[in-house]
């Protein structure tokens, strides 16, 4: 009787020991739900970065997996600190991005150049001011090669336009042209010792133009040319009038002779 008692006792304080434990068992479970889900939050983020970053070197990312044998805080200040130094680039980079694409959408105007073909070119994202932009390696790289490609052709482009604007002024000095004709491509003369920096307006240095100017100097170099036929031609007839003088001089001098 008393063995029975005493199993009865022992099973009823079982069962207290668990109604007690089981709150607290739950409530470790919760937590480590939780731990776990801040985990899985946070290498989703890192792998996010990591793909936009490292795009260009075929990285290729599955679902995350979190390590569940190791949820301490530790391990947890270890992501975060991982996941701050990739924002970090990321937001540096996409400063970089933006500062490249502000240098090529200059270059772009000053040339008379599509801004948008030309960033579609490189990358379709940049051409999108709303949406997220590439900030990848292959992007970056691409857009400093574009850069530099029409760097060289507004340099070729403005020693054309400089030396078709040397010709031009030499033109003018010898023709005297009036300077209401000249009034009409100041704008090219007064830069022809500018340097690349400073020349930036809109389309200066487009195709367009540089043939308008290109046009100019041919149509005065053809002027030129037929002034100086006219000069030439001028000189003949002077030249033939005074000897006709003086064949008729000598004609007479000579009929003069024969009379006398």
């Amino acid at each position: 009787m008393l063995s029975f008692l005493q199993a009865d006792q022992t099973h009823g304080s079982l069962k207290e020991e668990l109604r007690t434990i089981l709150p607290q068992l739950e409530e470790m479970q919760k937590r480590k739900v939780e731990r776990r889900n801040q985990f899985l939050d946070i290498v989703q983020q890192i792998q996010k970065i990591q793909s936009e970053i490292y795009a260009s070197d075929k990285i290729h990312y599955t679902s995350p997996i979190v390590d569940e044998t190791d949820l301490s805080l530790r391990k947890l200040e270890e992501l975060q600190k991982e996941l701050q130094a990739l924002q970090r680039e990321k937001s540096d980079r996409l400063k970089q991005v933006l500062e490249l694409l502000s240098t090529l959408n200059s270059l772009c105007l000053v040339l008379g150049m599509d801004f948008q073909n030309t960033v579609n070119e490189v990358h379709p994202s940049l051409g999108d001011s709303d949406g997220t932009k590439s900030i990848s390696n292959d992007t970056i790289d691409s857009l400093a090669v574009a850069i530099k490609r029409l760097l060289e052709l507004k340099i070729q482009r403005m020693q054309r336009l400089q030396d078709l604007a040397t010709t031009m002024l030499e033109l003018w000095n010898l023709m005297d042209t009036p300077v209401e004709e000249q009034q009409m491509f100041q704008n090219v003369t007064c830069n022809i010792a500018a340097s690349e920096q400073e020349l930036k307006e809109p389309n200066m240095f487009s195709e367009d133009f540089i043939d308008y100017v290109e046009a100019e100097v041919f149509r005065l170099e053809a002027l030129k040319a037929s002034k100086m036929k006219e000069l030439v031609f001028k000189k003949s007839s002077a030249d033939k009038e005074e000897y006709d003088l003086i064949l008729a001089e000598r004609w007479q001098q000579g009929y003069d002779l024969i009379r006398y």
